[in-house]
């Protein structure tokens, strides 16, 4: 049986994989290092919540950080 080649997957088809294959415990510690591994799409603090402009930014740091995955 040939082994499924994680690293050279997306991380959305790594999902995809993991879904359909919940037992795999290979594909779950592959996903698994992968999230561990991916950068943090914003931070911030409390205060940021309450500027709405800076908050606004922040979003739009993140919605372009999902694209990018």
């Amino acid at each position: 049986m040939k082994e499924t080649d994680f690293q050279s997957m997306s991380r959305k088809e790594l999902r995809t994989y993991l879904l359909r294959h919940r037992s795999d415990e290979r594909a779950f510690q592959a996903y698994m290092d992968r999230l561990a591994d991916a950068p943090t799409l914003a931070s911030g603090t409390l205060a940021d919540l309450q500027d709405s402009e800076h908050f606004a930014q922040l979003l739009q740091q993140v919605d372009k950080a999902k694209k990018n995955m």
